[in-house]
């Protein structure tokens, strides 16, 4: 019973000898300097409370680098004595700077050495911490984490691109088109000049959004700022092309031709624009020229061989339209001729096509057709049995 007795008058004894902390900014600062980060937690929301210190612009600044230290140190005991390090160390940055803008002199703590350490290089050494931890996720292919990381400089040099041009880069490789388009938007809104910032944006428009118009806009609007780029010119073209405004397709393609006429490229897409207009013979000669800028051009060799193979469907169109008359019996015998003329005629672009490309299926195709209908028996069972090693039916 006395043992109880005893016990109980001296609990309160001890409670009674924990003083409440003392608010002094030098030890906070000491403390956070000397690695020691729940002391200088603790000191430094003391002094955030203090009517006195509270006042203090230098209170709010340490508050930040306190609470900053906290978000971005590896020790994980550290880290979880606060559960918003980031937003609070933010806020206290942000009071500090206000409490601060009508003094001469930017607020600065002494390091070991004695010499100060402005707040503008405190957060442009911050700055650099979050980018490069956002580029280490990235890395790691944990796209949400960078996001949060390049997020964080976005708050600290809100006028700074470099962020806002990695986020949008990261979002659009995480699949999230809609933060990616706005972190593009504010990049180029702040004066950010890189042409790959209008390629993701024309990328995004183009292809997920099914926005082809905006698309158009957007490298036009590229081609304006970067003259020197030829991919917006082609991009312009393509879209153009999609956009069936073949006319001003091909009107931009021939001046280009003229300006630039080693560009197989262009020539090729002049090529499909005058295909796309029935100008068959101006397309063959345009998919031509590329080949013989590059004779191991394949979209410009499949491109001409579909032309010759053009009249031949007509042909077999018009054959299975006829009827068991004797006269449309007389007709099919002359149109058959006539198909194999046309087969005949194609049969050497296709096997070109085949030597740039001995695995595209649809030359394949198009060659056991020519070959089966010609009678080529040897040579559309070689093309069958390849089909079959594609896993083709």
């Amino acid at each position: 019973m006395k043992k109880v007795i005893y016990l109980l008058i001296i609990l309160p004894m001890a409670v009674l000898a924990q003083k409440p902390l003392k608010p002094n900014l030098g030890k906070a600062l000491n403390s956070w300097k000397g690695g020691k980060l729940q002391e200088a937690k603790e000191m430094i929301d003391v002094c955030a409370t203090d009517p006195k210190l509270s006042l203090d612009a230098k209170t709010w600044y340490y508050r930040g680098l306190i609470y900053a230290s906290l978000d971005t140190t590896s020790n994980q005991a550290f880290k979880s004595l606060a559960s918003n390090s980031f937003d609070v160390a933010m806020e206290a940055f942000s009071k500090a700077e206000d409490m601060n803008k009508n003094s001469r002199s930017d607020l600065f703590y002494t390091d070991e050495m004695g010499f100060p350490v402005p707040r503008t290089q405190s957060m442009a050494i911050l700055t650099g911490y979050y980018l490069n931890a956002g580029a280490s996720a990235y890395q790691d292919d944990d796209y949400p984490t960078a996001l949060v990381e390049f997020g964080k400089v976005q708050r600290i040099e809100p006028n700074d691109t470099t962020a806002f041009f990695y986020a949008g880069f990261v979002a659009q490789a995480d699949e999230q088109y809609d933060l990616a388009v706005q972190n593009i938007n504010q990049y180029i809104k702040l004066g950010g000049r890189s042409k790959d910032a209008y390629t993701i944006l024309i990328s995004i428009y183009g292809g997920e959004k099914e926005d082809k118009v905006k698309a158009l806009e957007l490298t036009r609007e590229a081609k304006k700022k970067f003259p020197d780029e030829k991919n917006f010119a082609l991009m312009e073209i393509g879209y153009l092309i999609d956009l069936d405004k073949t006319e001003e397709a091909k009107s931009g393609l021939e001046a280009a031709v003229k300006s630039d006429p080693t560009n197989k490229t262009l020539h090729f897409y002049l090529g499909y624009v005058n295909s796309k207009l029935d100008n068959f013979d101006a397309a063959k000669k345009n998919f031509e020229d590329a080949m013989k800028i590059d004779p191991t051009y394949f979209d410009a060799q499949y491109y001409l061989a579909q032309l010759y193979l053009i009249e031949a469907d007509k042909i077999k169109r018009e054959m299975n339209n006829l009827g068991i008359s004797k006269a449309d019996q007389e007709k099919k015998k002359q149109l058959d001729n006539e198909l194999v003329a046309r087969y005949k005629s194609a049969l050497p672009y296709w096997e070109k096509a085949e030597q740039l490309n001995p695995s595209d299926a649809d030359v394949l195709d198009k060659l056991s057709i020519i070959y089966y209908y010609l009678g080529e028996d040897k040579k559309a069972e070689r093309i069958n049995k390849r089909l079959k090693e594609l896993g083709i039916d």
